[in-house]
């Protein structure tokens, strides 16, 4: 993930938590949790190979796992 990648995801991201906690904002965080499983390959089942080379990617991703209220 490059620095420019990184940035518009995690914009992204604060633009949704901007929105008061519901359903439609737990919608909106699991269709970014999903984009960003397609964008980079991110596995159904934890693997520590993956997340040992793409730290910033599952950082991200669990951040964003972490926001949804479900």
């Amino acid at each position: 993930m490059t620095f420019g990648e990184m940035l518009a995801w995690t914009n992204r991201f604060k633009e949704i938590l901007r929105q008061e906690p519901s359903h439609w904002r737990d919608v909106r965080l699991a269709n970014l949790m999903t984009d960003l499983e397609q964008a980079y390959g991110i596995p159904s089942l934890r693997n520590e190979s993956f997340e040992t080379a793409n730290p910033f990617v599952m950082q991200l991703y669990r951040a964003v796992s972490e926001a949804r209220s479900i």
